[in-house]
């Protein structure tokens, strides 16, 4: 089985979600606290990339977006159409080329979904997101914080600065001069450091709403 391919998040979201319906996390509503930032996105057209069972999907459906929800999964998409019968699913790769036509999207929202890649391919994932949106769209997420002491353990593999390997899967640990490097060209609306509970677990993370300029 690859690491982070569909085959493994199938496995995942069904031992660590479905089967055992642990779906707490469908109550972080963590973008309310900026919605004043979101609404003002002038299209809302948005596309909710590696979307898992819907958490941020219902959430940017209830403020009125036109939602795509996108995961490599296909028990994730199945799971979340389940919930939410009124949404629009699609099954891609975030590695690869996104589906989507230049400068067509409103908003992108990534939540701890590209906090599992090289930095190679992170600056890949940035950019591709960057082409997508319309001029001053928004591109907003979370993703770990290196804080997450707890995540380094003795079995753990450091493949690069700050990127991972342990129990079957690669992650990244994001610092601020990590998100120096990645959000060149872009208009930083926030950046916080902040402290979820997930899975019933406390959890470090970043928080970010970015702009993209408007080149005209």
């Amino acid at each position: 089985m690859l690491e982070n391919s569909k085959e493994y998040w199938n496995k995942d979201y069904w031992e660590n979600n479905i089967k055992n319906n642990k779906t707490d996390f469908l109550k972080d509503s963590w973008m309310e606290k900026y919605s004043k930032e979101i609404m003002k996105t002038e299209s809302k057209i948005a596309v909710d990339l590696g979307c898992g069972i819907g958490q941020d999907t219902k959430w940017l459906l209830d403020k009125g977006f036109d939602v795509i929800s996108c995961d490599i999964s296909d028990v994730a998409l199945n799971k979340l159409k389940e919930l939410i019968p009124n949404s629009s699913i699609m099954q891609i790769d975030i590695k690869e080329k996104l589906p989507f036509e230049d400068n067509s999207i409103g908003l992108v929202d990534a939540n701890l979904s590209i906090h599992y890649f090289d930095m190679e391919n992170t600056i890949k994932i940035f950019n591709e997101i960057h082409r997508i949106l319309k001029p001053n769209g928004l591109f907003i997420g979370r993703m770990n914080s290196d804080k997450n002491e707890s995540y380094i353990k003795e079995t753990t593999k450091e493949i690069e600065k700050d990127f991972y390997y342990d129990y079957g899967r690669y992650f990244r640990l994001f610092n601020k001069e990590q998100f120096d490097i990645l959000t060149k060209g872009w208009n930083v609306i926030v950046l916080n450091e902040n402290i979820t509970v997930r899975l019933n677990r406390k959890k470090a993370l970043w928080e970010f709403i970015l702009k993209k300029m408007n080149c005209k």
